[in-house]
Formats: structure tokens, C-alpha cells, sequence
């Protein structure tokens, strides 16, 4: 018997498992804030020159002495609009030091606070790209050590730093302070993200681990709708942020074992057999079920190998390098066109506060197609998503190149199509990566193709801002179409996980048409005529040495 037969025993999704899910994932609507929240804390504000000694000076027009007094201080570009970084002072050209604001959509941000335009303007950049190098960080440091320290004290330790950062952010004095505080919520909050999206995964059976998946992923859109709903009445940037980061206070009692328990699964395969059975006993109790011990069959690992001896076995596995190439090349792909379209969606033209919630509307109905894995397979899903999102991209590029303003509304709908795909694919590739790589390297694998995938996310905050006219909205999704259906046509070498039972250790890898399971539970196919159907089951390298002995003797 192994874990996920164990898990169907205890009950695959009884009232156990619901009651860690709901603590575990109730804190992400508060994680889901920290990349989105650019758009409205690092909007940026139409702005010109301020005019010299006039002190009631904004941006708004007063009335026709006002705009005599601009048309001679702010030169007029070939567009017809004024200059952002240029006054006339005596005649002479010179490049201003204060400015002047539009607040008709944020009252205040940090771009206007801190005046991040003109020569400063690689600072606003930088402020966003500050988040996805915390992902980095994570991803390097904080998110491997979910396989040596455990889910538990990772999410534990992720999710205070994040709670602090955003309680201090608000009070930022000056920009780089904000810089380092956006830089510590990024890791944090993937860390926290990783560690709570594993353990829902490891604490359901095969039948519930769709559900558990596309369940994390429903809760952050949630929290995306929250985001838009608190940015639209609190237009002030501190104001938001510190409405933002309070609720995250209930994260803290995640520091009490009782409320928030290790993974099991994790406990199990390094070899902590006692911790487990605890934490099965418990989980048994609350489903009530009897449970005393772990079955004299149970396939359990004597003792912890160690990481080194674990990852000397993972890369000296050609199967599963390859197909970690592949999904690394996914995560940079679909990493970068999901933050690209999140946090430029008011660079698409029209009202900001609409466009996000048409995004998180497609973001929402993307993650439940999911749920759809089980009747279409994990490949045909993801392959079908990818495709869609690179036709779409390519396709909204056209009336940007080829029409005018009034057919913007097409390249708005086209793009949210590929926000729709997007969100899909960014959905299941966690799910679908779960699934491709064993439960000793899980963290680590997950850990770097997230760092794929940071790379990718680095780009988005700079992609609109590769060319000028028409190219600065078409190159971004020319690009993004194109990488796309590359990289889906790599992706037809990938394996399907339908209804497999997760790896547990590396060399299951060569033996994974054993460990698929029946559709409708967690046990896994027997032959015919066989009355056993409690998966009881030994370890297959007991089987395999088992087999080298008899051909010994």
C-alpha cells in the first residue's frame, strides 16, 4: 500500500482535508493583491511641468489665463500634447524639476509621491520588476526549502515576512525603501503560494487533486475581484495598500502546529514516519475512520537518504531532465504573458477599472476549464490553451498595425481571449507539473521552473516599452503569440498524468504506467479477477530487486 491508497482509506476529501484547505488557501485572496496591485499603487498619472512661481499650478486646466500661461512655460510635442519633461524658462529650453499631476484617476501613487518621470522613470520600472526579483529570490532560496525544512515551516516563515512587508510598505519614505519592501512581499508571497498550493496537493487523493488545484487557483481570482473592488473606492496608494495588508494579520496562526500541520506526505518520504502517523491519526479521527498504524505493506522509506543522494538520482534520470527543459520553457512563456497582460492592462486603451475586471472575469472562467482535466487529460488541455493564447495574441496585433482608435475595442476583446487562455494555462501547468515530477524533488522542481518563469515575469513590466506609435501595443503581442506556439510545439513531448498517482520517489519515473489509477477512485487498475482492491502494493524497487535476485539464483 502507498500514500495516495492510504489517503482513499482515511477518506480522499472528508471533512480532514477541507478544514486544512480552507486555512491553508483562505489567506491567498491576500497574496492574489501583490502583483496586480501595480496597476493602481504604481499607475501612472498624465502629467507636464509644473510652471514656475505659480503655486495653485495643476494639471487640470483653470481656465483661459491658466492655458495661455501653459501654451508659453511647456513646449507642444508633434502629437499635440504637451511635453512632460521640458519648460521654457526665458526664452530657453530647460528640463523641469517639478510637475504637475492628473488625479482624475488616482488621487495619489508612488509614481507621483515620489516623481518617478522623466530621467527617474527606470525607477517605476524598477518598482515593479522589484516584485518579480522577490520571486527570484524565493525561487533560488526560500521555495527549495520546502523539501528540507517542510512545507509547513516554509508557508510558516513566507507568510509572516509578507504580513510584515505590506503592513510597512504604506509608510515608505522614499523609493527605494519601497523598492526593498516590494522585493521582500514577492518572495514571501511566492514562497507562501508554492508552499500552500503543494500541500493542498499532497494532503488530497489522485480523484480530489484537480479539485484541490483549480480550488487555490478560483481563491486568487477571488482576490483579484477584492483588489479592484477596494483600488476603485480608495484611489489613494497608501490608503490601499495598508487596507491591503491588514487582513493578512490572520496568517500569523499558522505559527500553532494545530492549525496548520506538516504535509504527511512530505513527513513519509524522507523518512519521519512517527511525525506522519500523528498527523494521520488526527486526519483519521476528524474523518472518522480507525486508524492505528501504518499497514505492514505500506511502502515506506527507512530512513531520510538525504537531498544529495535524492538529486543525484534526479539528474542522472534522462526522463526527467527532459521533460523539466520543457516545462521550464512553458513557465518562462506563460509567466511572461500572464503579468504582461496583468499589469499593462491599462496600457490597452480604454477605463482601467473595467479592463481588470474583464481580465479577472476571464482569469476565473480560464482556471475553471481545470476542472475539465479529468474528461480531456492534462496534455490536450494545456496544448488546446497554449495554442489559443498564441492565435490570440498574434491576432489582437492586427487592428493595432492595420485600423485606428475606434478599432481598439478589438484589440482589447482579442486580448482578453488570450487572458482567458492565459489564465487556463497558468492554472494548470501547476497542477501539471505536480504531477510530471516526484514527491522528494517536488519543491525543488516546482522551485526552478518558478525561476523560468520569474525571467519571464521580469520581462512584462519593459515589454511595452520596446518600441513607439503602433509597435509599443503590437511588438509585446506579436512576441507573445510567437513564443507560444513554439513553445506548445515542444510541449506534444510531454507525458499524460490522467488519473496517474503522483511519483513518490525518483525511480517511479520508469515505472509510471503502474501507478495510473481507476476513473472513478484513488486505487490504482488491478488485473481481472483480482478481489484486492486496496492497492496494497510494495515498493517498485523491491519489485525490481526482487526480480534481479531470482534471475541470480
Amino acid at each position: 500500500m502507498d500514500y495516495d491508497a492510504l489517503i482513499q482509506k482515511l477518506g480522499t476529501f472528508g471533512p480532514y482535508q477541507k478544514h486544512l484547505l480552507m486555512i491553508v488557501f483562505f489567506p491567498i485572496i491576500f497574496n492574489s493583491f501583490g502583483a496586480p496591485v501595480s496597476n493602481f499603487i504604481l499607475g501612472e498619472h498624465l502629467h507636464r511641468c509644473k510652471i514656475p512661481d505659480l503655486e495653485n499650478d495643476s494639471y487640470a486646466v483653470q481656465g483661459q489665463h491658466h492655458k495661455d500661461l501653459i501654451n508659453l512655460t511647456i513646449p507642444v510635442k508633434l502629437d499635440g500634447s504637451y511635453d512632460e519633461c521640458k519648460i521654457i524658462v526665458n526664452g530657453t529650453l530647460e528640463t523641469c524639476s517639478e510637475w504637475v499631476y492628473d488625479y482624475s484617476v488616482f488621487t495619489r501613487t508612488v509614481n507621483s509621491q515620489f516623481n518617478l518621470v522623466c530621467d527617474d522613470t527606470y525607477l517605476h520600472s524598477l518598482s515593479v520588476s522589484a516584485y518579480f526579483f522577490g520571486y527570484v529570490l524565493a525561487t533560488v532560496t526560500l521555495c527549495p526549502l520546502g523539501d528540507v525544512i517542510g512545507r509547513r515551516k516554509m508557508v510558516v516563515i513566507a507568510s509572516t515576512v509578507e504580513f510584515l512587508a505590506n503592513i510597512i510598505m504604506p509608510f515608505s519614505y522614499n523609493v527605494y525603501m519601497f523598492i526593498v519592501l516590494r522585493f521582500l512581499d514577492g518572495a514571501a508571497g511566492l514562497a507562501y503560494y508554492q508552499g500552500a498550493f503543494i500541500i493542498g496537493m499532497e494532503m488530497v487523493g489522485p480523484s480530489k487533486r484537480l479539485f484541490s488545484g483549480t480550488l487555490i487557483l478560483e481563491v486568487y481570482v477571488f482576490g483579484e475581484f477584492l483588489l479592484v473592488f477596494f483600488a476603485y473606492f480608495i484611489r489613494d496608494w497608501r490608503w490601499l495598500q495598508l487596507a491591503l495588508g491588514v487582513p493578512m494579520v490572520s496568517a500569523v496562526c499558522y505559527w500553532w502546529p494545530q492549525v496548520l500541520p506538516e504535509s504527511p506526505r512530505w513527513l513519509l518520504s524522507r523518512g519521519k514516519n512517527k511525525e506522519a502517523v500523528k498527523i494521520l491519526k488526527k486526519a483519521a479521527k476528524t474523518n472518522k475512520v480507525h486508524f492505528e498504524d501504518l499497514p505492514s505493506n505500506f511502502r515506506l522509506e527507512e530512513e531520510d537518504r538525504g537531498l544529495k543522494e535524492i538529486f543525484r538520482e534526479f539528474f542522472h534520470s534522462k526522463k526527467l531532465l527532459f521533460r523539466w527543459i520543457i516545462i521550464v520553457l512553458n513557465w518562462f512563456v506563460i509567466s511572461s504573458i500572464y503579468y504582461g497582460l496583468t499589469l499593462n492592462i491599462g496600457k490597452l486603451g480604454g477605463n482601467l477599472y473595467i479592463n481588470f475586471t474583464v481580465a479577472a472575469v476571464m482569469e476565473f472562467l480560464g482556471n475553471l476549464l481545470c476542472l475539465l482535466m479529468d474528461k480531456t487529460g492534462r496534455k490536450a488541455m494545456h496544448l488546446s490553451l497554449m495554442f489559443l493564447t498564441g492565435a490570440a495574441c498574434l491576432s489582437s496585433a492586427i487592428p493595432v498595425l492595420f485600423g485606428n482608435e475606434s478599432h481598439n475595442w478589438i484589440m482589447v476583446a482579442l486580448s482578453m481571449v488570450g487572458k482567458f487562455g492565459i489564465s487556463g494555462v497558468y492554472g494548470e501547468v501547476f497542477i501539471y507539473t505536480g504531477e510530471l515530477f516526484p514527491t522528494v524533488v517536488r519543491s525543488f522542481v516546482i522551485a526552478v521552473c518558478s525561476f523560468g518563469g520569474r525571467i519571464g515575469s521580469n520581462s512584462s513590466p519593459y515589454m511595452f516599452r520596446l518600441a513607439d506609435g503602433k509597435m509599443k501595443k503590437a511588438l509585446p503581442l506579436l512576441i507573445y503569440g510567437v513564443v507560444t506556439i513554439f513553445v506548445a510545439f515542444l510541449s506534444i513531448l510531454l507525458p499524460e498524468t490522467k488519473k496517474r498517482k503522483l511519483l513518490e520517489q525518483v525511480e517511479d519515473v520508469e515505472h509510471e504506467e503502474d501507478l495510473m489509477v481507476d476513473s472513478d477512485s484513488d486505487l490504482p487498475k488491478t488485473s481481472e479477477g483480482s478481489e484486492d482492491s486496496d492497492c496494497e502494493r510494495v515498493r517498485l524497487t523491491d519489485i525490481n530487486n526482487k526480480t534481479k535476485n531470482d534471475r541470480m539464483q
